[in-house]
């Protein structure tokens, strides 16, 4: 079964059939002499459009959690609950999951692209659906130009049928199924069966106080109420567990930290350099690490963050590593929640509100990016209220694999973090960091990434540390330090040397 393809034929033949009326010259008379024909072509291409939109998203969403891991995919598991348990799902609410759920480098990322405002077809689809359904948008002359436009946001829509034109949805013992290329990934209870055997019914949110699912047809438009609701149950569960604690579980990096740490040896020198510029009175706020790949940036943070506690600095730090922390927008997550668990005044962390609309949003926090940014902003800003033993002392943000987080989104950039946003998520001006925040950020070598290594040039105060800048492998000094207790022949020493490219 595959209802792509008959929503897309039937945009296609109704097209087709208008074709000589849909001319630049022609056009306001079809919208003047035959609105009903105008209006069929709308209503075929905003159905296909909508079957795109939110089965893709469950496609991708369904993809993401067989593969994922619900404790670790923390913000992707709470971009779920917002938009398909807490709200009624819009057509936003499954653009934000198609999102979400895309994967870097994928087909359903080339089939998207994002423009330079990094809005994609999705956005402009989403926004003239929402002003046609709702009347902004009218068939009548005084809306030609906005009427041409959506015309050609529908035959931009109609290219993503690529996506779908080679899977099929299956029935298999009760369960919907998406094969495609000889995979079978299982739908439910996204996807189940409803009123008309053998159609696959969408789920469209929980109603009567999030206690009842309801589900539209994907062929005929119907709407079904399945009995029982205990599978959407099951699903959802997991990422209410996960989620419940906040910081905790969820972003755990204390494992790495320990293997870190217990392999750190030898670069007491970078780690020193690091707490003098800590604890100095430079201007400069951002300090970058880099090198090639293998010479040990990972460790060397682990030992910073390790410096930085015992010397009772307060630090914020982020591994990126697999899944969603990965992304930018999860680290942000992640600070966020962390400054919830980090001692502050009163024992209830760093960020004290009293601005109500701030303590609404920590108690449910932002999913979108950008909104997650501009509450980063406030909290810096307005809240941070550390204890007695942090005050005078420097806030260390430290972001560890920069090129490690281009993974899960290469379309967000540290640089983002530092713009203030309009409404339409447009960047007005620079955000100024407040003084007692200093940055660290590693990734691989500068030579990778441009001149400026992650867009961090001219916007930024850099720090100069040519002991990291680029950070080279261990010192022979360094080295014999390290093995010194351990009482090694020295035919030991240069084997370890010349393993270890030592320098």
């Amino acid at each position: 079964m595959n209802p792509f393809q008959q929503y897309y034929q039937r945009y296609v033949e109704i097209k087709s059939a208008l074709s000589n009326d849909l001319t630049e010259d022609s056009f306001p008379d079809l919208i003047l002499k035959q609105p009903a024909r105008l209006n069929n072509l709308f209503m075929a291409g905003l159905g296909m459009g909508t079957l795109f939109l939110r089965m893709g998203a469950v496609i991708q969403m369904s993809q993401k959690l067989h593969d994922g891991d619900t404790n670790n995919d923390a913000l992707f598991m709470k971009q779920v609950m917002d938009n398909l348990r807490e709200t009624l799902p819009s057509d936003t609410n499954w653009k934000n999951l198609w999102y979400a759920s895309i994967q870097a480098g994928s087909v359903w990322e080339a089939a998207v692209p994002r423009d330079s405002n990094k809005n994609t077809v999705l956005d402009r689809f989403v926004t003239f659906r929402n002003k046609f359904v709702h009347q902004y948008i009218r068939l009548v002359p005084e809306h030609l130009s906005e009427l041409r436009k959506g015309l050609q946001i529908m035959e931009e829509m109609s290219a993503v049928y690529c996506l779908f034109e080679s899977g099929e949805i299956t029935l298999t013992e009760g369960n919907y199924y998406w094969n495609q290329n000889g995979n079978n990934l299982e739908l439910h209870p996204f996807v189940q069966e409803g009123d008309h055997e053998g159609l696959p019914y969408l789920f469209q949110g929980m109603y009567e106080n999030k206690s009842r699912a309801k589900f539209i047809n994907t062929v005929r438009g119907d709407e079904t109420v399945p009995q029982p609701n205990e599978p959407l149950q099951s699903k959802f569960q997991p990422m209410q567990d996960a989620l419940r604690g906040g910081a905790g579980q969820v972003f755990d990096h204390s494992e790495r930290m320990q293997y870190y740490l217990d392999c750190f040896v030898g670069r007491e020198r970078e780690v020193q350099s690091v707490m003098d510029w800590v604890n100095g009175d430079s201007t400069n706020n951002v300090l970058p690490i880099y090198s090639e790949a293998g010479m040990g940036k990972g460790a060397l943070t682990a030992g910073i963050i390790d410096a930085l506690l015992e010397g009772d600095i307060p630090v914020m730090y982020h591994f990126c590593g697999s899944g969603m922390a990965n992304s930018l927008h999860a680290v942000l997550y992640h600070f966020i929640l962390q400054g919830k668990k980090m001692p502050g005044m009163n024992g209830a962390g760093i960020w004290q509100m009293e601005d109500e609309s701030l303590q609404r949003k920590m108690e449910r926090l932002p999913s979108r990016y950008y909104d997650a940014i501009k509450l980063f902003h406030d909290l810096l800003d307005t809240s941070y209220s550390p204890t007695k033993k942090y005050e005078g002392k420097p806030l260390v943000i430290i972001v560890d694999g920069l090129d490690e987080a281009g993974v899960a989104n290469s379309q967000l950039n540290i640089s983002d973090w530092f713009y203030t946003y309009n409404d339409k998520d447009e960047p007005e001006e620079d955000w100024q960091s407040p003084e007692f925040v200093k940055w660290i950020f590693s990734y691989r070598s500068i030579a990778n990434y441009g001149k400026g290594g992650f867009r961090l040039d001219g916007r930024f105060n850099l720090e100069s540390n040519e002991l990291m800048q680029p950070l080279g492998g261990l010192t022979e000094v360094a080295v014999r330090e390290a093995l010194k207790r351990f009482d090694v022949s020295e035919e030991f020493i240069q084997t370890m040397m010349e393993r270890g490219a030592v320098v």
